[in-house]
Formats: structure tokens, C-alpha cells, sequence
């Protein structure tokens, strides 16, 4: 049978592979050059990486090592996460597939211990599907797919459902979908690509496969007004920006000191949500290393209360196969 998904790493595969034959490495890194998966980041404490030697031949831009401005910082968190490809460095992580092994989620009020947790994205549409599955203090079994896509939110008893006629149930639940999107874009891939195009003046869907330094230097040239900024906490990068979709609410993210987020802080009227990331490392199966990271621990508090705490087990990052059509159901009852 043909395999979408298959051929999709399969390309993505290929592709790194000769761009690491140009360059030299992933992203350019040359020869002495920190490891993929060293909890630090990738250039934490080394000598190569942004700004330094082994970088690949004809990068559209290279930040000073000890660079503090605003393009450089973005730059920098994006290409420390490994999610800067070609020979033009663009940001070209399009989907995830994320699973975790253990922890826990708030399910009406009490933890529910998981055994399942899988999360599939595409930040393109943008849309995701998270598949939980878990036991609640009492032994009971709890099921539920959590979906969103554009304008849509709405749970499904199994992944798909009602895309095959008499196949599941959708339940559209509209009031979820800022929740949803604000999880999206304080997410680990979700926060640098929403900073990126805040500071760029764009629309999410304009800032995808660009070299984020040349966007933001062609947008600030034809006057576009950006809404992310920068501070300083020591040595820590602190990137303030809007969440696309979500009037009002600002998130606040902490860089550690290689370029990595330690938290997200997102703020939507009286409701705090923080996101505490750590471990970060490449958790793609062995067999399809990329060089690309993800947190390795997860923690989701709104208002101080633990809502999920999560331990990765494996991801699949690059041009993996993920839709997330809108039952006419949901359709029908109305987005927003």
C-alpha cells in the first residue's frame, strides 16, 4: 500500500542528507560541534554555531556571536531547535507527531494518569488532533481527541470521526478553541514561529519556509509594524508576542542561555497559562535522527494548578502526512 507518510520522511530523509553534504553538517555544523540531543542545546558552550565557524557556504545571515537584537535572537532560538533548513536556513518544520510515555492531565478537576497521549500537528492549517487516553483516581477508563483546525475546535470519540460517514462522533466545542490555540502557539515549535511573525508584521501563514532574518529585514524595509520584543534577564533572552488568533492574549517566552525555551507565559485576560519546557533533545526514533529538538518534559499550569505533565517518549518532526478536516457537523454549529 502506499504510504504517504512513508515517502514524506522518506524525501525529507534525502534532502538533509544532501544538504549536509553541501554544509557539512545539519544547519552547517562543522566538525567540533556540539551533538544533537545534549540537553544544553545545540551550541551551548561551543565554540561553532551561529556566528562562528562551520556554518554552511553562502548563509543568508550569520548573527554576531554576541548578538542581542531582536532578528538575531529569533534567529538564533530557531536555529539552536534545528528547525532551519537548506542551504538558505528556512524555518521548515511544518508537522509533528509527539508522543508521550506516562504523566498526567487534569480531567474535571482530578489527575487522570496517562497511557496514551499523542499529539499530531500541522502549523500550517493550523490544526492538531490529541488523542488522550487515561484512568481516573476511581479506576475509571477516560477517552477523548481533542481537535482543532482554523476556526474550529471539537472532540472526537475516535481520531477522524464522522470524516467516514457513520464512523465516530464530533462534538463541537467552539468555547475550547483559544484554549487550543493558545496550547499551539506556546507550544516548543508553536512559540518560535508565532515570535517570528509578530516580529515580522506577517500573518502565520506568510512567515513558513522563510530564513527568519530575511523576513524580518524585508519587512521592517516595507514599513511593517512588528509586535514581538525583546528584553534581557541576565543573560536569558525574554521574546514577548501576540498569540495568532486570540485577541488580547500575550505570551512571554524565556530563552535559556543556549538559545532554548525554558517557559512560555501566556496571559489572556484574568487566566495565566505557563508552559515549562525542559530536556530538550532530538527524540526521533533512532533510526531517523534529524537534528531537530523537542522538550523532553512538559509542564501546562493555568492559574497555578498543574493541567498536564508529560514525559516525551518519541516524535516524528519534518514533512510528515497530517490533515485535520472539519466534520460538516462541527461546520454546521459554526466556528468561533
Amino acid at each position: 500500500m502506499f504510504d504517504r507518510r512513508t515517502l514524506a520522511a522518506s524525501v525529507l530523509a534525502l534532502l538533509v542528507a544532501m544538504s549536509q553534504a553541501e554544509s557539512g553538517g545539519a544547519q552547517g555544523q562543522g566538525a567540533g560541534a556540539p551533538q544533537a540531543g545534549a540537553p544544553q542545546g545545540r551550541g551551548a558552550g561551543a565554540p561553532q554555531g551561529p556566528g562562528g565557524a562551520g556554518r554552511g557556504r553562502g548563509a543568508a545571515f550569520t548573527p554576531a556571536t554576541d548578538a542581542k537584537d531582536l532578528k538575531s535572537v529569533l534567529f538564533n532560538w530557531t536555529w539552536h531547535m534545528g528547525m532551519l533548513r537548506s542551504g538558505n536556513e528556512s524555518e521548515l518544520v511544518k508537522t509533528l507527531d509527539y508522543h508521550a510515555e506516562g504523566g498526567t492531565i487534569q480531567v474535571n478537576g482530578q489527575p487522570c494518569a496517562l497511557t496514551k497521549y499523542r499529539v499530531q500537528v500541522n502549523y500550517q492549517v493550523p490544526g492538531y488532533r490529541t488523542q488522550i487516553e487515561c484512568t481516573l483516581p476511581n479506576k475509571q477508563m477516560f477517552k477523548n481527541v481533542e481537535t482543532m483546525s482554523g476556526d474550529y475546535a471539537w472532540d472526537e470519540d475516535i481520531p477522524g470521526a464522522e470524516i467516514v460517514p457513520g464512523k465516530g462522533k464530533a462534538a463541537p466545542r467552539p468555547a475550547a478553541l483559544e484554549e487550543r490555540r493558545i496550547r499551539l502557539w506556546a507550544s516548543p515549535h508553536g512559540a518560535p514561529k508565532a515570535a517570528i511573525a509578530g516580529a515580522a508584521g506577517v500573518p502565520m501563514s506568510e512567515s513558513f519556509a522563510q530564513n527568519p532574518a530575511v523576513l524580518i529585514d524585508r519587512q521592517t524595509a516595507a514599513g511593517a509594524k512588528a509586535t514581538t520584543t525583546l528584553s534581557w534577564q541576565g543573560e536569558k533572552a525574554v521574546i514577548t508576542y501576540p498569540i495568532p488568533g486570540v485577541a488580547g492574549a500575550t505570551a512571554t517566552a524565556t530563552l535559556d542561555k543556549g538559545f532554548l525555551p525554558e517557559r512560555v507565559v501566556v496571559t489572556h485576560g484574568t487566566n495565566k497559562t505557563e508552559f515549562v519546557y525542559g530536556n530538550f533533545q532530538d527524540w526521533n526514533n533512532p533510526l531517523f535522527k534529524i537534528e531537530a529538538l523537542y522538550a523532553g518534559t512538559i509542564v501546562e499550569r493555568r492559574n497555578g494548578t498543574v493541567i498536564r505533565d508529560l514525559k516525551t517518549k518519541v516524535t516524528e518532526i519534518g514533512q510528515v502526512y497530517v490533515v485535520v478536516p472539519v466534520p460538516d457537523s462541527v461546520q454546521k454549529a459554526g466556528g468561533k
